[in-house]
């Protein structure tokens, strides 16, 4: 019995000295994200910190200036009240569909989860684009207005602060939507039962008992949609006019029209100071659940999921999955006027998809709805024209390399700070996730302050950099959320056989991993693809990108050209869906996405 006992301790003491290896071991595969982030995202923001101080000479006047002109400081008030008010309007749609969302059974709520999602699959550019077209003089709304007759002639309605609280507000409702279902979900509606047992009306029992209780959510998402907001571009760019530029239009303007790089710094600080502020507001406001880019972590695996949806839809569901929805389900309760009102927001969110593509095969030479007539020209014209297969075929180019990148370096990364044991790792990944809360106005401006020093910009190099560190965020955090569900038995057991580290990672963490590593490349190319601000700034004149070949087009000639390039984006989205759901399957994990 001895002998025995002796063996066992002995086997037990090599599992964990196994084990301590592997941990060792694994706590160095995240270096090769830090060493890129460090050089593409540290370096570059210490750099502008430096240039707003007036390097060599060391002044606080660009800060000042800020504060005093009579141009910048009412264009950073106008932009905070901008996003003060998209906010609002967010909050009141968005709340309607997440309180929908809990109330209805687990395959509706499925469905419209894939709803508020899938915009956020589409280019922001297209979506920005297809309000042109809802928006503009020949457009949706007016001519919905004109030929009910409550209008004479076409209405101004593109090129001003309505157009960008439209589009603005159409893109972040899914950041609003989804903190608040996150804190919905956990109310327990007992309460509101018991409410209502007492005599209380269901609208009393509503805003007495079941709104405070959501106000966390509310504040939640309210902090990321402003956060969001002040450091938001390509909408109000494109939809607001000359008289609705915001401060971080102005930074693009300060770098690429004045040249004046010191007060560019200053205002990128000024930028930075007020994002990692909210942030830290809103890490307060989250504390129970580990912060707020911990939350917007669990949205990006929410999108990896979308797929799911569609399962539903064909009626395959796990017969466990079934089980948990009987024994969780919510009271049906009366859904009334959130049915109808969370209905016509997710009109709202879809509108903009379904209204480009009929633009794509107008035979119209200019952007008018409904179309007179369909044609194939506008795709003859973009596969026939080199100005737009080359963007192309650069962007396809980027987006392979950036993927193969960041979904290697965010790959170990992930294991490194999941299966690693090191003091630093809260550190690392913060680093990691940085670039999801960092206005992207101020990684493209210290990138290209920093690039410019080394002449890389107008390269390959220098926007495949850049888009490794936009994309490794994504990564991380699917690849991370596959690894903790792993059994850590699996790989202890295997280094007690005597597998090494490399043969652990090889035939069992891996391929266990497979489909979700498949997931987050696909991310990290949609994010490299569709990235347009960076590229603004770094592409140059010898490496043009699609996303800013497009931007070119609705700047200067808004032809339908740009709605077909709009729809063959939306059908490439839906594409990647598909395969993230083929993904999903493989992986065999679970069936309720929502769970």
């Amino acid at each position: 019995m001895s002998a025995v006992a002796e063996a066992g301790a002995d086997h037990a003491a090599r599992g964990r000295a196994a084990g301590r290896r592997a941990r060792m071991g694994a706590s160095l595969a995240s270096l090769p994200a830090v060493l890129l982030l460090l050089g593409v995202v540290v370096v570059p923001l210490a750099l502008v910190v430096v240039l707003s101080l007036g390097w060599p000479d060391w002044t606080l006047a660009h800060f000042r200036r800020i504060g005093v002109d009579p141009v910048l400081l009412p264009i950073l008030m106008r932009t905070l009240w901008i996003a003060f008010v998209v906010t609002v309007l967010c909050a009141v749609l968005g709340y309607p569909v997440a309180y929908l969302m809990v109330r209805v059974s687990p395959g509706v709520r499925a469905i419209i989860m894939l709803m508020v999602i899938l915009p956020m699959w589409t280019s922001l550019l297209v979506r920005t684009y297809a309000w042109m077209a809802i928006l503009g003089r020949r457009g949706v709304v007016n001519s919905t207005l004109q030929t009910l007759g409550l209008t004479d002639a076409p209405m101004t309605l593109l090129y001003t602060r309505f157009a960008v609280y439209v589009g603005m507000t159409h893109v972040m409702l899914p950041f609003m939507i989804l903190p608040l279902y996150a804190v919905l979900r956990r109310i327990d509606f007992r309460l509101v039962a018991a409410a209502t047992s007492l005599g209380a009306s269901r609208t009393a029992a509503f805003f007495l008992v079941f709104f405070p209780l959501s106000l966390p959510g509310v504040l939640a998402g309210s902090i990321l949609v402003f956060i969001l907001s002040i450091g938001f571009f390509v909408t109000p760019a494109i939809l607001g006019g000359l008289s609705e530029t915001t401060f971080v239009m102005l930074i693009e303007r300060q770098v690429n029209q004045f040249f004046n790089w010191p007060l560019a710094a200053a205002m990128s600080v000024v930028l930075v100071l007020a994002t990692l502020a909210l942030v830290l507001v809103y890490n307060r406001v989250l504390a129970d659940s580990s912060g707020g880019i911990a939350l917007v972590g669990r949205m990006i695996v929410w999108a990896s999921q979308a797929g799911s949806a569609l399962g539903r839809l064909l009626g395959r569901r796990d017969v466990a999955a079934r089980v948990s929805d009987a024994r969780h389900r919510r009271p049906r309760l009366e859904l009334g006027v959130p049915a109808v009102a969370g209905g016509l927001v997710l009109a709202f969110i879809l509108a903009p998809i379904f209204v480009v593509i009929p633009l794509a095969f107008s035979s119209a030479p200019f952007l008018t709805f409904p179309p007179p007539g369909y044609s194939l020209r506008w795709f003859e014209t973009y596969f026939s024209r080199a100005d737009w297969i080359n963007p192309t075929l650069v962007s396809f180019q980027i987006g392979a390399l950036t993927m193969v990148f960041a979904t290697v370096m965010g790959t170990l990364a992930a294991i490194g700070v999941v299966q690693g044991r090191f003091a630093g790792r809260r550190i690392v990944t913060a680093l990691i996730l940085a670039p999801l809360m960092l206005p992207t106005i101020v990684l493209a401006v210290s990138l290209y302050y920093l690039f410019a020093r080394y002449g890389i910009v107008g390269t390959r190099l220098a926007l495949v950099l850049a888009h490794t560190a936009i994309a490794l965020p994504f990564v991380f955090v699917v690849v991370s959320a596959a690894l903790q569900r792993l059994d850590p038995a699996l790989a202890q057991a295997a280094a007690v056989m005597g597998a090494g580290q490399f043969d652990v990672l090889r035939r069992i963490t891996l391929p266990l991993t497979a489909p979700a590593i498949g997931v987050a490349a696909l991310f990290a190319f949609l994010a490299s693809f569709d990235e347009l601000i960076v590229a603004l700034f770094l592409a140059g004149t010898r490496t043009t990108t699609l996303p800013k070949r497009m931007w070119d087009s609705i700047r200067e000639e808004i032809d339908p050209t740009t709605a077909a390039v709009a729809t063959l984006l939306i059908g490439l989205s839906i594409l990647v869906l598909v395969l993230v759901e083929v993904l999903r399957r493989r992986s065999g994990g679970p069936e309720d996405m929502l769970r």
